[in-house]
């Protein structure tokens, strides 16, 4: 099985730049290589800053982005530069009947959650007790397997301005998830703007990387510093033993196929 997870796209109105940047052809370039070569993933997740000001021309203008391309089931949550309210007037489908932007998505012999970790008035995450009761309602319905996908990240990274608006409230999350540990086989990210791989408790955890400026490897300043490189997503590949991610940049890139020879030892490359 196949999923794609796309994050942080920031985009702005048309027409505009974010710091230089140009977000809509950056997510153009991604949709595009989606398209082309993902079609057959079974989900598309979107976890979260799918705009930069929570402005509702930015909204209507990834709708109708979305729109131009054909593409894998859509699942999309928000971020901390979101606004619940904006972003559900644009995407009504995308709210659970309780107004949150989480969702249980069937994945065949896994279950996907993805989580509503937006907090008003503040660039941290945290989930209040409706949206923890949602989750512990859905990790008890059924046996499956589960894949879980959210904005914030409850583990500390190391970078502290990063690690200064993570998700709080780590321990009340975790109590909720802990009696569901052993069908929890991975957590997927955003918000972080880096490639980072670890595991949190016992979980595997991977952070995509997103589509616009990403934060340098700087573990000394209070500040977010960016850097300008090339937009991501995951290609996310699952069996029933192994889950496999791949952090996916696109650029124009020079292709060197290798043949192999097959009259060479075996450790040439």
């Amino acid at each position: 099985m196949k999923i794609v997870q796309l994050t942080d796209p920031h985009l702005v109105p048309r027409g505009t730049l974010l710091r230089g940047i140009d977000p809509e052809a950056r997510l153009r370039a991604c949709l595009a290589e989606i398209e082309a070569h993902h079609r057959d993933a079974a989900a598309l997740v979107v976890s979260g800053d799918v705009t930069d000001l929570a402005d509702r021309p930015s909204y209507q203008l990834f709708r109708d982005i979305l729109a131009e391309f054909s593409l894998p089931p859509l699942h999309i949550t928000v971020g901390n530069h979101d606004r619940r309210s904006v972003f559900g007037a644009v995407f009504p489908d995308h709210l659970a009947p309780d107004g949150y932007a989480h969702s249980r998505f069937d994945l065949g012999e896994h279950v996907g959650l993805l989580l509503d970790t937006w907090t008003k008035g503040t660039h941290a995450g945290s989930f209040d007790r409706l949206r923890l009761d949602w989750l512990g309602a859905q990790l008890a319905e059924g046996h499956k397997p589960v894949l879980m996908f959210m904005h914030h990240a409850p583990v500390k990274v190391g970078l502290k301005r990063l690690d200064q608006i993570a998700l709080k409230g780590e321990e009340e999350f975790w109590d909720v998830i802990a009696p569901f540990r052993s069908r929890i086989r991975h957590l997927f990210f955003g918000h972080m703007h880096r490639n980072v791989a670890g595991s949190w408790r016992g979980i595997p955890f991977t952070v995509a990387a997103g589509l616009t400026h990403q934060v340098m490897l700087d573990f000394q300043t209070e500040i977010v510093r960016h850097i300008e490189v090339e937009p991501y997503f995951s290609i996310i590949l699952v069996n029933d033993r192994d889950i496999v991610v791949h952090p996916h940049a696109i650029r124009d890139v020079r292709i060197i196929d290798i043949i192999p020879d097959t009259t060479a030892p075996a450790y040439t490359l």
